[in-house]
């Protein structure tokens, strides 16, 4: 499975299973239809401070809540995250939740930077940190949960976000599974619409293409917007008008009773 020893698990997109491995190899890691493979390449020592929550996972941490990580090397500058240890083999740290729809996330550019609301419920960690936890290859996994009680997710093998030099720009690559469908490339007009490539825009930051608009104060919201989306988890909760969620499975807001961004290293 890997050179040397090691210790890998691995997580199957298309069966939705879990494996894991430790063993003497010295052959490079072998391909196999939809698995793909995680080393335990944990950052830290005994002792030291964890990084993400997969270092989290790796050191042991299986429940699901909030944990402090320190992204920034400092004790002095923890910062407070929700870990999900379950979905999809565990380690995810969240970078968007809403589960009460109560905080609104039209924003500005300095809140969007440092982060707003609270880990537990509504919360936007912050460009900074999305920044930092993304500056390895990582994987994004966004889910929304629907007012009949459905979950649809879709997962995204390549995620990462540029710093603020460089308006924290957006790389996003497949290949996409899940049950929402690809609402953030190949779609029907991916130069109008597709996120990746595409700056932060706010309501007082305009970086989007629309050359006679703002996306982010027309719709309301801080997002990596084109000309504008086919997909937005940044828009005013209903009974505001949130139009195209996740478009063409959701268009309008109506039909969504939470939203959830994660992330986790390869």
């Amino acid at each position: 499975m890997c050179r040397g020893e090691c210790i890998v698990f691995g997580f199957n997109s298309k069966t939705t299973k879990c494996r894991t491995h430790k063993k003497v190899c010295s052959s490079g890691m072998t391909k196999e239809d939809g698995w793909r493979y995680y080393s335990h390449q944990s950052h830290s020592l005994p002792g030291s401070l964890p990084l993400d929550c997969k270092e989290l996972y790796e050191d042991g941490r299986t429940t699901s809540g909030v944990y402090d990580i320190y992204p920034y090397g400092s004790i002095t500058r923890p910062v407070s995250v929700y870990c999900d240890m379950v979905t999809m083999c565990g380690g995810w740290t969240a970078i968007q939740k809403r589960v009460t729809g109560t905080l609104s996330f039209d924003r500005n550019w300095m809140e969007y930077k440092n982060g707003f609301g609270s880990p537990e419920q509504d919360v936007w960690v912050g460009n900074d940190l999305i920044h930092l936890l993304t500056k390895e290859n990582s994987t994004v996994y966004v889910s929304i949960n629907l007012q009949n009680g459905t979950t649809l997710y879709e997962m995204y093998d390549r995620f990462s976000v540029s710093d603020e030099a460089g308006k924290y720009q957006l790389f996003l690559a497949g290949p996409a599974t899940g049950t929402l469908g690809d609402s953030m490339l190949n779609t029907v007009n991916p130069i109008l619409y597709d996120p990746s490539g595409m700056s932060f825009t706010t309501q007082d930051r305009d970086n989007d293409r629309r050359s006679w608009d703002n996306c982010a104060a027309s719709y309301r919201g801080g997002w990596w917007f084109n000309d504008c989306f086919n997909a937005f988890l940044n828009g005013p909760w209903y009974p505001e008008s949130w139009t195209w969620p996740w478009y063409p499975i959701l268009t309008s807001g109506t039909s969504v009773r939470g939203t959830t961004m994660m992330v986790r290293r390869h």
